[in-house]
C-alpha cells in the first residue's frame, strides 16, 4: 500500500470516529437538555405548589357563634308560610308526602314580637315519607352590628324532636366562605305563628 492510500486510510478512519462522536455528543447534549428542561419544570411546579400552601396557610379562620330567632305568621294578611302542592293546601292541616310550602319569615333579635328585625329566612321544606320528616332548603338574609349577608343551608329533620341541625354550605358578604351549622329549636309553638330559635356556628374565612 502506498503512501498516499496509507494517509487517505487514516484521513477516513479520523472522519468516521468524528462524525461518530459528534452524533454521540449531539445525543448527550439532547439527552442532557432534555434533562434539565424535565427538571426545570419540576423545581417550577415545585415552587408555584409552595406559594399555594403558604397563601393556604396564612388564610385565616375565624369562628362565629351568634343567636337569633325566626317568626312566622299564619294569619292574613301578614302570612310568612304558603303551602303550594298537596291534597290540602291548609298550614294546619296534616302533611303529606310531596307537600311543599314555601316561606319568607322574619328574622329577629329575640323571641319577642317587639324584638328589632336582622333579615329574612327564605326557602321552601318539603314533607318526605314519613309524616314526621321534612325536607328543608333556606337562604337566610341577616344583618347585625359587624356582619351584613346572606347564609345558605339545608337539612332533612324531624320537626317533632327537641332541635335538628341545618348544613351550612355557603355565604356572602360577611358571610363568604361560610361553612358550619345551625342548630333549631321550637321557641314559640304557637299554631298562629311559630317562632324558632336558631343558634349559628360557622367558621368564615378571613380574606
Amino acid at each position: 500500500m502506498s503512501r498516499a492510500d496509507t494517509k487517505k486510510e487514516k484521513q477516513q478512519k479520523v472522519g468516521k470516529v468524528f462524525v461518530e462522536t459528534v452524533a454521540d455528543t449531539g445525543c448527550s447534549n439532547m439527552e442532557r437538555s432534555h434533562g434539565t428542561s424535565t427538571m426545570a419544570v419540576f423545581f417550577g411546579a415545585l415552587i408555584i405548589l409552595s406559594g399555594c400552601w403558604s397563601s393556604a396557610s396564612a388564610l385565616k379562620l375565624k369562628a362565629v357563634k351568634f343567636t337569633y330567632y325566626m317568626h312566622d305568621d299564619f294569619v292574613l294578611p301578614d302570612v310568612t308560610a304558603v303551602k303550594v302542592t298537596g291534597p290540602n293546601r291548609t298550614l294546619g292541616s296534616a302533611a303529606t308526602f310531596g307537600d311543599i310550602t314555601v316561606f319568607d319569615s322574619v328574622l329577629k333579635e329575640t323571641a319577642s314580637n317587639d324584638s328589632a328585625q336582622i333579615g329574612y329566612s327564605s326557602g321552601q321544606f318539603s314533607a318526605l315519607k314519613e309524616s314526621v320528616e321534612n325536607f328543608i332548603i333556606l337562604v337566610q338574609d341577616i344583618t347585625f352590628p359587624g356582619y351584613s349577608g346572606t347564609i345558605s343551608c339545608s337539612a332533612r329533620f324531624n320537626f317533632s324532636a327537641p332541635s335538628w341541625e341545618l348544613g351550612v354550605s355557603s355565604g356572602t358578604g360577611s358571610f363568604r366562605g361560610a361553612r358550619g351549622y345551625l342548630t333549631a329549636s321550637v321557641a314559640v309553638p304557637d299554631p298562629a305563628g311559630l317562632v324558632l330559635k336558631y343558634e349559628a356556628n360557622l367558621i368564615i374565612p378571613q380574606l
